[in-house]
């Protein structure tokens, strides 16, 4: 049988600092009972890659990134996935792209962001207070902000991924965090600035950025997971807005 999860990683890197706690197999068929110690993940496309022994660490890491497009043990995933790239594992984005679907029919499929609606319905939400909030607080960080770089030719919300790709590093991590951390400031004010923009940058992955933008946010998330600076403070010392 094919054996996944911490078990498969402690076995190509015995320095992974979590010791497994039960052994999860993959499984062909839905239903097989789990039992003490024993966990049995029905999981059909990762068995067409591989259908025995210690899953091997590119598999492991796709299928590890495929988990953070849901909210379910989403920290212990991330911490593997940067584990694994810090060995210099590789991932499979074809095999992800794979995956994700099905995790969206055996779970809840995550309701994401539609970045082609207009402006006045994208943000018609309990979130703003109207339709130029969101931009105006962009401004307080950046006073051009990133993301009016990425706007499709004509379009009030859409982004063009190529205009993405051609930006440096630097200023990739400049549309994270901004996006981040206006978002954050909107929906986690109860909570302390760091904790609040760890938790939207976690959403934005899950539900807000396109694809390509989370899969940047993935693969430098050490480096993206903490701000820099106190954003709610810098926003909330210059915040005039009427409406």
């Amino acid at each position: 049988m094919l054996i996944i999860g911490s078990t498969a990683i402690k076995n190509f890197f015995p320095d992974f600092p979590r010791n497994p706690k039960d052994l999860d197999y993959v499984v062909d068929k839905e239903d097989n009972k789990n039992s003490d110690n024993i966990e049995y993940l029905y999981n059909p496309i990762i068995l067409k890659y591989q259908n025995d022994g210690f899953l091997k660490p590119e598999l492991l890491l796709s299928l590890k990134i495929s988990h953070l497009f849901h909210d379910i043990n989403w920290f212990k995933h991330m911490f593997d996935v940067q584990f694994l790239m810090s060995k210099g594992v590789q991932y499979n984005k074809d095999i992800i792209d794979e995956l994700i679907p099905f995790w969206n029919d055996l779970h809840k499929k995550v309701k994401k962001s539609n970045l082609m609606l207009t402006k006045e319905d994208f943000f018609s939400n309990a979130v703003n207070a109207d339709t130029e909030q969101h931009d105006y607080i962009h401004t307080l960080i950046n006073p051009v902000p990133m993301y009016t770089l990425l706007l499709k030719d004509g379009a009030e919300v859409e982004l063009d991924e190529n205009k993405f790709h051609k930006l440096s590093y630097e200023d990739k991590s400049k549309v994270v965090y901004e996006e981040t951390a206006v978002m954050a400031w909107e929906r986690y004010k109860h909570n302390h600035w760091r904790e609040g923009y760890k938790l939207q940058l976690k959403d934005n992955i899950i539900k807000h950025f396109p694809s390509y933008i989370a899969m940047f946010a993935i693969e430098n998330y050490k480096n993206l997971e903490t701000p820099k600076v106190n954003y709610r403070e810098l926003i909330n010392k210059n915040y005039k807005y009427e409406h």
